[in-house]
């Protein structure tokens, strides 16, 4: 099998491996409960995004070794992820004005490639490029290390209890098992970052739901249901 850079692991990045122990000193672990036990090498996360931070804890405390998909720009030159930045996540997302965003996003356009390398962020497209990070994903899943997925819809913001999941982790459970002709299970993730607490629930099969004819939309509606229980269930109370 083709070996792809993604699949590496903490050992094989001896520069990203001696900077998450020194983001270790500022992030502390947080208080992981996992309803389902131990997790499989193989497997799709759907998790909230949290803010900015979120994708780092995942990285750093996650009991499994996980890949990202991560928006496109921010992998591109340093063009496109300033203007990702300040337009899209600082003003957009994060209601940042016009000249902080604008400040943040010179800082962290340049930084970002080295974070992105460490966190083994893969391009995710709305386009027809998205074929190539269905690719990367099964390799990624082949090789024993799972993906996970930041599917909220965070137009307006992010949301302690999430407003909607875009189905591309559909997509790729449904090619996936169409490919390998193996169900690969997908867990619901929830971490609060104030309250620094992650849950990780049962995982589902995408099976399970076309068997019940469910569409692409409703799969992912559920799944967002099961992160917001989580949530409901396990932080908020």
């Amino acid at each position: 099998m083709k070996k792809d850079s993604y699949a590496k692991t903490y050992k094989n990045q001896p520069i990203w491996n001696g900077t998450a122990k020194l983001l270790r000193l500022f992030f502390k672990k947080p208080k992981i409960v996992s309803l389902s036990g131990d997790l499989p090498d193989k497997a799709v996360y759907v998790a909230n995004h949290s803010a900015m931070f979120g994708p780092l804890v995942y990285n750093l405390y996650l009991p499994a070794d996980v890949a990202a998909w991560g928006a496109w720009p921010m992998l591109g030159n340093w063009k496109q992820r300033y203007r990702y930045l300040k337009d899209v996540y600082f003003v957009q997302k994060r209601h940042k004005n016009k000249l902080a965003a604008a400040f943040l996003a010179f800082f962290e356009a340049s930084f970002a490639p080295m974070f992105y390398k460490g966190l083994r962020v893969l391009p995710s497209y709305n386009d027809q490029r998205f074929i190539s990070t269905m690719r990367k994903s099964f390799r990624l899943l082949e090789s024993g290390t799972g993906v996970i997925i930041f599917p909220e819809m965070s137009d307006d913001g992010y949301h302690e209890t999430l407003n909607g999941f875009y189905a591309g982790f559909v997509e790729l459970a449904k090619f996936y098992r169409r490919r390998y002709g193996e169900d690969v299970p997908i867990y619901p993730v929830y971490y609060h970052q104030k309250l620094n607490k992650m849950v990780i629930g049962f995982p589902s099969f995408y099976s399970d739901y076309a068997e019940k004819g469910k569409t692409r939309n409703e799969i992912a509606a559920d799944f967002c249901k099961q992160v917001n229980d989580l949530f409901e269930e396990h932080i908020k109370e």
